[in-house]
């Protein structure tokens, strides 16, 4: 079972979702925990947002797409939205469900306001699913490889340029024998020092092993 991870960049045409098309600039979107086409050409999605929640209910409320929203009294920022699915939304969800893909949830937004997306399924099928992803949605790449479902645990317990560093070691082949690149590689391709570099992969590496010990 394979995962590929991906970030949807922020698009200006509202068809597709980003952090800040779903309210306004006052209200931020962190994550999307679920998403469902129904037969109808609807959606329902549960959005985790942070800002002005009473504001960015009320934007959600006046928008003629949206057709009903509900706040939770007991998760604060999660929304449950339904709304008539756009075209390059129906489009992805579908390519999901053609290739018999699973996501692996929540979508999360980055700070940039791209939407990052882990697919999981069988190699062939993720890969010719990946060709089928509308042209007006230009993904980036940032990992490949097999899947083990406490990857997310791991990922929790560092922080973003941690990731970042880690991410950029592995596909640049730091991790493979023999070696590919070298801290001086990584340094120069992150733009800070070597030395900082192996200070941030021996804290991410002692964070992974005393995870699994």
């Amino acid at each position: 079972m394979r995962y590929i991870t991906f970030v949807i960049p922020q698009v200006d045409d509202e068809r597709c979702p980003s952090g800040e098309s779903a309210t306004d600039q006052a209200v931020k979107g962190e994550a999307i925990h679920y998403i469902n086409l129904l037969d109808d050409g609807t959606g329902v999605a549960l959005y985790q947002l942070r800002g002005d929640l009473k504001q960015s209910t009320e934007v959600l409320e006046a928008d003629p797409e949206v057709l009903s929203v509900e706040r939770s009294e007991a998760s604060e920022g999660l929304v449950y939205l339904h709304f008539r699915a756009n075209a390059l939304m129906t489009d992805l969800l579908s390519i999901f469900r053609r290739y018999e893909i699973v996501v692996d949830w929540p979508m999360e937004y980055t700070a940039q306001g791209g939407l990052r997306v882990t697919m999981i399924g069988e190699d062939k099928k993720i890969r010719e699913a990946i060709t089928e992803i509308p042209d007006e949605i230009r993904i980036t790449l940032e990992a490949i490889g097999e899947y083990h479902p406490d990857m997310r645990q791991l990922a929790s317990l560092l922080t973003d340029r941690q990731q970042e560093l880690l991410e950029l070691a592995i596909n640049e082949g730091y991790y493979e024998m023999p070696r590919r690149a070298t801290l001086r590689d990584l340094a120069e391709r992150a733009n800070i020092s070597a030395g900082t570099v192996g200070e941030h992969l021996r804290k991410i590496e002692s964070k992974v092993i005393m995870e699994l010990v």
